[in-house]
């Protein structure tokens, strides 16, 4: 079983199929890339997904994590790889990583998709998620729904119902640790999300200058997809796409759709890869 030890001590699980330009996909645990984007993507690139720290089968280090760990992970893994420069696709906490990453590591990406999520959150965002940190640590079931926007009782659910009913969603649902694997590691991720401020470094998006697509999905909270527009300003020449009728969870729910957007994406900016179909 692959895994390699990044900084220092974290041990990192993880899967690779296809051979060309790397193209990395991660959030949370790998097992939803390996069903619904590995299958496509690995017939023109080398797909690499791996397990975050605290899911899967990769280790759990002890004390809080910031977006600049996982980040450090994301880089750790690519150095033990000996992969120089990647593509890197990362949807909620892994656009999230994908972005810091980009800031943190200049020169190692290729392209980034930058998916599901905001550069910062609002006052009424950031409760919500201290809630859900709260909710995790008490075993409480957690982000079932996405922010409400105002004057809404209530925001969309995270997760399409019909999808979470169907066939492969309840595979794709129940086979992974989905944010954690305890509570704690739960809690831990959803609290990168809670401190997350890319305000502050918001001049440096201005030296990303490598091709940048930010996705959303159109069913996410207006908060969401005004934050990731907002975002998408930042970097010189992002392109910005609502991908129509998708939730939150649009790479598993809304597979073909969100893989087409990604792949016509890097068609165009001269990375569609070699297919060998």
């Amino acid at each position: 079983m692959p895994r390699v030890t990044v900084d220092g001590d974290v041990e990192l699980y993880y899967e690779s199929l296809g051979e060309g330009t790397p193209l990395v996909f991660q959030a949370h645990d790998h097992t939803p890339w390996l069903f619904l984007q590995a299958p496509v993507f690995s017939q023109r690139y080398r797909v690499l997904a791996y397990d975050r720290r605290g899911t899967g089968r990769s280790a759990s280090p002890a004390g809080e994590w910031t977006a600049a760990d996982l980040a450090r992970d994301l880089a750790g893994f690519l150095d033990a790889l000996g992969i120089a420069r990647a593509i890197v696709a990362g949807s909620s906490l892994g656009g999230v990583v994908t972005a810091q990453f980009a800031l943190d590591h200049p020169g190692r990406a290729l392209a980034l998709v930058i998916g599901h999520t905001v550069p910062y959150l609002d006052d009424a965002g950031r409760a919500w998620v201290a809630a859900q940190v709260a909710d995790a640590r008490a075993g409480r079931p957690v982000i079932a729904r996405q922010p409400a926007d105002a004057g809404a009782t209530e925001g969309p659910p995270t997760t399409d119902p019909a999808f979470a009913a169907s066939a492969l969603g309840r595979m794709v649902l129940t086979t992974g640790t989905g944010l954690g694997r305890t509570r704690e590691d739960i809690a831990r991720a959803i609290a990168v999300l809670r401190d997350h401020d890319l305000r502050p470094r918001r001049s440096e998006h201005a030296r990303i200058d490598v091709p940048t697509l930010v996705i959303v999905g159109e069913r996410e909270p207006r908060s969401t997809i005004d934050g990731a527009r907002e975002w998408a300003s930042w970097i010189p020449g992002a392109e910005f796409l609502v991908l129509p009728g998708a939730h939150h969870a649009a790479p598993r729910e809304a597979g073909p759709a969100w893989n087409a957007a990604v792949q016509a994406f890097l068609d165009r900016r001269g990375l569609g890869g070699e297919s060998r179909v």
